[in-house]
C-alpha cells in the first residue's frame, strides 16, 4: 500500500512523464466524450469542444502547472530538472483524470451537470453527496501526490515544501484559469 502512496516519487522520470502524457490524453478523450471542459487545474464545466481542443487544454494545464512549480522548486534546489518536475507533476494529476471515470457507469448528463453545477436541484441528494465525497477524496489524493512529486524532485520535505507547494498551486490555479480563458476564446 505504501508504494501506491509514494508512486510519483517511486517511478523513474521517464515513466512518470509517459504515464502523465497517457493520462493527459486519456483525460482529453474523456472530457471530449462527457462534454466537460477544464476551467482550472481542478475545475471543470459543461462544454462541447473538439478532441483537438481538449488536448490543447490539457497541454495548457500542464504548462500552467509546470511553470510556477519549477520557479518554486528552484528556490529550494538549483539543480531541479524541468522535465523531471513537469513529468512528475503531470503524473500526479492522474486522480483528477480518474474523476471522469464514474460517468462511464452512470448517467452522462447527470455527471456533466454535477461537474458544472454541483448543487443543481435537478440532481438527487444521494448523487450529490456521493459525488461530493468522491471529489473531496480525489482532490486530497491529487494534493498529496503533488506534494510527493514536488518533494522528491527538490529532495526536501517538511513545512517549507508544503508552504511553497501551496503558493505554487495557488499561482498555478490562477495561471490556468487565465490561460484557459484565453485559449478557449482564441481557438
Amino acid at each position: 500500500m505504501m508504494w501506491l502512496l509514494r508512486r510519483p516519487a517511486a517511478m523513474s522520470m521517464q515513466n512518470a512523464l509517459l504515464w502523465g502524457i497517457f493520462w493527459m490524453l486519456g483525460g482529453a478523450i474523456l472530457g471530449w466524450y462527457f462534454s466537460v471542459v477544464p476551467t482550472s487545474i481542478v475545475g471543470y464545466t459543461w462544454g462541447s469542444t473538439s478532441l483537438l481542443s481538449q488536448v490543447i487544454y490539457g497541454v495548457v494545464l500542464w504548462v500552467s502547472l509546470a511553470l510556477p512549480m519549477y520557479a518554486a522548486a528552484l528556490t529550494l534546489n538549483s539543480r531541479v530538472g524541468v522535465i523531471e518536475l513537469s513529468g512528475r507533476m503531470l503524473f500526479a494529476r492522474m486522480p483528477i483524470y480518474l474523476l471522469m471515470l464514474p460517468a462511464m457507469f452512470g448517467d452522462k448528463i447527470a455527471y456533466s451537470t454535477f461537474m458544472s453545477h454541483p448543487f443543481n436541484t435537478q440532481l438527487s441528494l444521494p448523487y450529490i453527496v456521493l459525488m461530493s465525497v468522491l471529489v473531496v477524496v480525489v482532490i486530497v489524493w491529487y494534493l498529496y501526490w503533488s506534494y510527493v512529486a514536488f518533494s522528491s524532485v527538490v529532495k526536501r520535505s517538511g513545512w517549507s515544501v508544503v508552504v511553497l507547494l501551496g503558493v505554487a498551486m495557488l499561482l498555478s490555479y490562477m495561471l490556468s484559469e487565465l490561460l484557459l480563458k484565453w485559449t478557449i476564446y482564441n481557438i
